[in-house]
């Protein structure tokens, strides 16, 4: 313990009051005492107000929630909200009739390589008019080996 702390505990134990002092202050205290009526009236009605509170809250938490709820009456029908065709973007888009290679890259995709390798042959003899695109290219150099020609 430091030189403080005990200088600091000594002047608090010599610190007293007097007997008379503390009951006079305690006669002045028992004094202070809130009415009942008031309370119990301010009380009844905090809980009146916070159970009303409570009842809105659960009947009608869409409109004090801010929540969207889609109109279904009147003629109108889930059809016409905006998020009722919603659908999410697709991963791969589909085959069209402008991508001339969708079925030799399918076939790669599934691990075939039969068919790269023949075109790519064909290409390297210089027989093929029309080159592969540079990825079937890359993977024909990684997968398929020259032959030697006939």
């Amino acid at each position: 313990m430091s030189v403080w702390e005990s200088q600091y505990r000594s002047a608090v134990a010599e610190i007293t009051s007097p007997g008379a002092l503390d009951e006079k202050i305690l006669q002045q205290a028992s004094q202070f005492k809130p009415h009942k009526l008031e309370t119990r009236w301010l009380s009844r009605t905090a809980s009146s107000f916070t159970a009303v509170a409570i009842i809105v809250l659960l009947v009608h938490p869409a409109q004090y929630l801010g929540a969207l709820t889609p109109k279904l009456s009147g003629g109108q029908s889930a059809q016409s909200s905006p998020l009722a065709n919603w659908r999410p973007a697709a991963a791969n888009p589909a085959p069209t009739a402008a991508d001339p290679w969708f079925e030799l890259r399918s076939e790669v995709r599934a691990g075939n390589y039969l068919h790269l390798c023949q075109q790519w042959r064909e290409q390297q003899r210089g027989n093929q008019s029309e080159r592969l695109p540079r990825e079937l290219e890359s993977l024909a150099r990684q997968h398929c080996r020259l032959l030697p020609g006939h």
